[in-house]
Formats: C-alpha cells, structure tokens, sequence
C-alpha cells in the first residue's frame, strides 16, 4: 500500500490500518527542505517501509477533466492533513488551517513543487534509513543512474498518463527498466485495469503491480464494500488467467515472460 503526501489522514492516522501489508510513504518532496526532512522522520518513526520519491509530478500536467470539473481538492484544504499537521509547515503560517484554510492552501501550493537533480538523491538519502524507491523512472539510463546513487528500488511508472499526453507508455519502458535495474525490486503501475493487465506487468518482469483508478472508482461507487470486491476481482481474474494459460504460479509466469523477452 502507497499512501500518498496528499491524503486527507495523516500519515500516523493511516499506517496502522495496514496491518501486516508493507505500506510505502509517496514523498512529494516540498520546496521546505526542513519540511520534507519532517515528513521523512514522521514516515520512518510511524512505521512505513520505505519512500517512495515522486519525480514526474513537481507541477502537475494540462489535464482538461480536472479543469473541466474545477477539481482541485488541494486549493479548498482537501488532501493536505500531513501538511496541516506538520509543525514545520505551521510554522510558515499566521494562522491556523482551521481558522484560515485559504491561506494555509496557498501556503502549500508555494511550497509543493520541487524539481529534483540527481544529486539531491544523496540530500534525501541522509534524511532517513528507510529503502528509498524512485517512481516515475522509464529509461534504462536513468535506471543505472539510480544505481550509481545507491537507490534501493525503482517504481517504472508515467503517473497513470495523467502528465504528458502521447507520452511514453509504462508498459513499453517495463521490459529495459527490468533489465537495467538487475537486483533492484521493479514496481509498476499506470493503465492497470484488470488482472490481464497485472499478468503482463508480471510477465515483463515487475516485482509487483500497483492499482490506481480501479480502486478509487471502486471505492466511489461502493465504499469499503466496493473496495474489497474490486480488489478480489482483479485477483481473482488474474489467477484464472494463469490457470487457463498453464501458468501454476507466478515464478512461471515470469519465468515464461523472460524466455519470451530473451528469444525477441
């Protein structure tokens, strides 16, 4: 489970509903160093696995749905309770969020957006003991430059399509990502909409596959109810898949994914 910077729960609020599930902390990395310092140690001391560092959404891409619905939860004070809870980000304001919600959004939306370079890696490294994931990565290059900065993990991702419309599909980038990232966990997601979709992720080598809107849409229609049954469909789809194409467990399945990819 990846908990996002922008949730409407703190992050100490959330983690302990995850039981035995690994949960990841998606760091948006603020502008604030002192801050995204603050989120790292509240991340590390709450109980999460690992970082996960978000390189491709420093500002978010032209989405014409968004605009058209005016939907922009953050500027009205929605998704921004690791902010508003953060003595840092406190810090900046004269007021409270609750007495000032305004302020305090236009407070995050200076403070949201930073573009990395490779060596704030290292910056970032130093602020925690946590194995730290790049999410966003759909080069091979930028693979082994990860590498070379002691990264523990890549996240093969293009934020769902939701960036660069006719931008490179996660899917194609999936296989040399793979390849390049040799003993480093490979995660994936974008476009999964169906345990077909999980089988091919697996197939072309993803250590695990991550769900997006399936599940918001899940959980929209029917609550926590929807969530779950959403969540057994997938599961479900994906082992009948591997029954019907001969595939007894998911080592075959890659194994078989791997001898594909080899012979092209």
């Amino acid at each position: 489970m990846v908990a996002s910077t922008l949730t409407q729960d703190r992050m100490e609020d959330v983690i302990p509903h995850a039981g035995t599930t690994p949960g990841l902390f998606q760091l948006y990395t603020p502008t604030d160093k002192e801050l995204a310092a603050s989120f790292l140690r509240r991340a590390e001391k709450s109980g999460y696995k690992a970082v996960v560092i978000t390189l491709d959404t420093w500002i978010t891409g032209w989405r014409p749905h968004d605009l058209n619905t005016g939907n922009f939860p953050q500027l009205r004070g929605y998704c921004l309770q690791n902010y508003f809870t953060d003595d840092v980000f406190l810090g900046r304001l004269s007021k409270s969020p609750k007495e000032d919600t305004r302020a305090a959004s236009l407070e995050w939306a200076k403070v949201f957006g930073n573009p990395l370079r490779w060596p704030d890696l290292k910056w970032l490294r130093s602020l925690t003991t946590l194995p730290i994931l790049l999410k966003g990565i759909l080069h091979p290059d930028d693979v082994r430059k990860a590498r070379d900065y002691g990264i523990d993990g890549i996240y093969c991702s293009n934020h769902g399509g939701r960036q660069a419309n006719g931008g490179l599909p996660a899917l194609e980038a999936l296989p040399a990502v793979v390849e390049a990232a040799a003993s480093m966990p490979v995660l994936f997601d974008s476009g999964v909409r169906s345990g077909a979709d999980i089988a091919k992720a697996l197939a072309l080598g993803a250590t695990a596959v991550g769900v997006g809107r399936p599940y918001i849409y899940a959980l929209a229609v029917g609550g926590a109810d929807g969530l779950v049954s959403q969540l057994h469909a997938l599961l479900a789809e994906l082992d009948l898949l591997m029954a019907v194409d001969g595939y007894p467990s998911i080592a075959d399945l890659r194994a078989a994914g791997a001898q594909r990819i080899s012979t092209k």
